[in-house]
């Protein structure tokens, strides 16, 4: 079959049609995402480097192993400002997150732990109960060093917080309220194994000449 030159022409115009079409899409990818051969090749690299870093924190792990159960849960430090002669109050909230009853008991210790009043020092909490200890320190007639005392809550694990009377003109009384939370730990992890107990170094199982 032999091709006229008017089917010649309309081939030719379709073929450029095609083309400039190609060339218009082309442009407004790469306007819109840049060129698709460098976004690829960057999507490539990106990979490589997550795949990377994943590495190396599966290696490193990073995770943290908290304190055996058997240690003290540690409530952090607490500091109030009160001024000469003023009353500094801590109200422990104690939760019972346990399915039996609990008997709990506070105390004070530490270089002013004896100045502090415990109001109930004792208490009994049903199973999901709560109830409220009150710690009440009086400051000293004059500004001076502050006071320093630990309050324990002795439940079915131990609770400490460390406690900051900061004695200066520039206090009033305060009153501070902690949520504690009186928990058994149910979970078995598999770190507890290797704790163990060892006497710190110039203990008072080391004697010195």
């Amino acid at each position: 079959m032999t091709r006229t030159a008017g089917s010649g022409n309309v081939a030719d115009a379709f073929a450029d049609l095609i083309d400039h079409s190609t060339r218009v899409g082309r442009e407004l990818l790469e306007a819109l995402v840049g060129d698709p051969v460098e976004r690829a090749r960057d999507m490539a690299t990106s990979g490589a480097t997550l795949i990377a870093a994943a590495g190396r924190q599966i290696r490193g792990c990073g995770c943290e192993i908290p304190p055996p159960c058997w240690m003290p849960e540690q409530l952090g430090t607490l500091t109030s400002h009160v001024c000469p002669g003023a009353t500094a109050t801590v109200c422990l909230r104690i939760t019972n997150c346990g399915r039996s009853p609990r008997d709990v008991t506070v105390t004070a210790s530490g270089p002013q732990g004896s100045l502090v009043t415990i109001d109930p020092s004792s208490i009994v909490l049903m199973p999901f109960d709560c109830s409220t200890v009150t710690a009440t320190v009086t400051a000293p007639g004059q500004a001076g060093q502050p006071l320093h005392a630990q309050l324990w809550v002795h439940g079915c694990r131990d609770h400490v917080l460390r406690w900051t009377v900061d004695v200066s003109r520039h206090g009033c009384s305060c009153t501070h309220e902690i949520e504690i939370e009186d928990c058994p730990d149910l979970i078995h992890h598999w770190y507890d194994h290797f704790y163990c107990e060892r006497p710190c170094p110039g203990g008072p199982e080391h004697t010195h000449a």
